[in-house]
């Protein structure tokens, strides 16, 4: 297969075509200047199930920081209001990259808090974290086969007091650890890479007294570590007849439903989908925002990523 390196991440191409299609303009990916921090992790289920995880933005408020009181947090930051209502209201728009999900909660009396969420087709996702549009970051669930996947992150952060690199902080990114596991070595086998120590069969290290005590909600040590607990004890596929989806689900329903339609008119037309011919459909960037309640928040968006500048590094094909 032909072969692309670039930012230290070597892409390959397995299609038909005599001539690859370009890379997808990923910012994190295009810095010449770094830090550039990639991390991979090893998901014992279905890319789908790790993929929706990403989507169900306000698990974050519970799965993640169930302990976390709004009164802890100082009035008018985005953790002040992410935690007073955990709860969100959520509005889903279809666009050239996929879907974008804005999930808001009522700030001040007349502004609205955002979390902006995307996921670019196939299987790329920009997750909110500190203020929209600083953050340069991706993630990728990437299939080994229909029963496990590999998790990538890729992402350039500033450890000093940015949104961004509080963002990294608070556990917001998984980069070059998957935050509060530990590795196991590598193996010559196809699932033996990019292992962490906490797994379905040992009840991924649950700490019940940290639980008790009200120390962790899950008493799960690793932000992504809590997302593995919840998508593989699912099983490796899981039984979507037995779903009972609502309003909060909104946007995995509209994203599902159009890589279904992609899927169907690629198999049955050619048709080829969005983001193949032009790679320029990825540059966005997420996060979050506080705006008047009577703005758009759309309009808010694509204004705010105009921040998004490509300082391409050179490539190497082979």
């Amino acid at each position: 297969y032909p072969v692309r390196e670039r930012g230290g991440i070597i892409w390959a191409y397995m299609g038909p075509r005599e001539v690859p299609p370009p890379l997808p303009d990923i910012e994190a990916n295009m810095l010449a200047e770094g830090p550039h921090q990639v991390s991979v992790l090893y998901r014992a289920c279905n890319w789908m199930q790790g993929l929706e995880g990403e989507m169900d933005t306000v698990h974050a408020a519970f799965l993640h920081y169930g302990t976390v009181k709004s009164e802890d947090n100082q009035p008018g930051t985005f953790d002040f209001y992410h935690y007073r209502q955990r709860a969100a209201k959520f509005v889903t728009v279809e666009t050239d990259f996929g879907t974008a999900n804005g999930a808001f909660r009522p700030a001040e009396a007349d502004t609205n808090y955002w979390r902006i969420t995307q996921i670019l087709f196939p299987f790329y996702h920009m997750i909110p974290g500190g203020v929209m549009g600083e953050g340069i970051r991706i993630g990728a669930y990437v299939p080994m086969d229909d029963d496990n996947h590999l998790q990538w992150e890729i992402g350039v952060f500033k450890p000093d007091g940015s949104a961004a690199g509080r963002a990294v902080a608070r556990g917001n990114v998984d980069m070059n650890s998957p935050l509060g596991s530990r590795r196991l070595p590598n193996g010559s086998g196809w699932y033996d890479r990019f292992r962490s120590d906490q797994n379905l069969a040992n009840d991924f290290l649950i700490d019940r007294d940290a639980q008790r005590n009200g120390e962790s909600f899950t008493g799960i040590a690793g932000i992504r570590i809590q997302d593995c607990a919840v998508t593989e004890s699912m099983g490796r596929v899981n039984d979507r007849t037995k779903e009972h989806l609502g309003t909060t689900d909104s946007f995995i329903i509209r994203t599902r439903r159009r890589l279904m339609a992609l899927a169907k008119a690629l198999e049955e037309d050619g048709a080829v989908p969005p983001g193949v011919e032009d790679p320029t459909v990825y540059r966005q960037r997420s996060g979050e925002m506080i705006i008047p309640r009577a703005q758009d928040w759309w309009d808010a968006y694509t204004s705010l990523r105009e921040t998004w500048v490509p300082v391409r590094v050179p490539t190497k094909v082979s």
